[in-house]
């Protein structure tokens, strides 16, 4: 697990409101919080955001986005 201002990259597997900008927030359902400081495309598709580790107390700035993570596909 990454602690409070770590870095993280997520993949997006499927976006279903309005596009993230910068400065927006992810919300688990166990409440962790991710700032969005970029987002990256695959065409018109949005593909993954890098974002930073909020603390639980941090002010709420943009808009909040509720993130569900899909299982990882694994190669075969």
């Amino acid at each position: 697990m990454k602690a409070v201002w770590d870095p993280v990259k997520l993949r997006v597997d499927g976006w279903c409101t309005r596009q993230p900008v910068c400065g927006d927030e992810i919300r688990t359902r166990t409440g962790r919080r991710y700032r969005i400081l970029e987002t990256h495309y695959r065409g018109e598709r949005l593909a993954r955001v890098d974002c930073v580790v909020l603390p639980k107390d941090a002010d709420l700035q943009g808009v909040v986005f509720d993130w569900h993570w899909t299982p990882r596909r694994r190669n075969r």
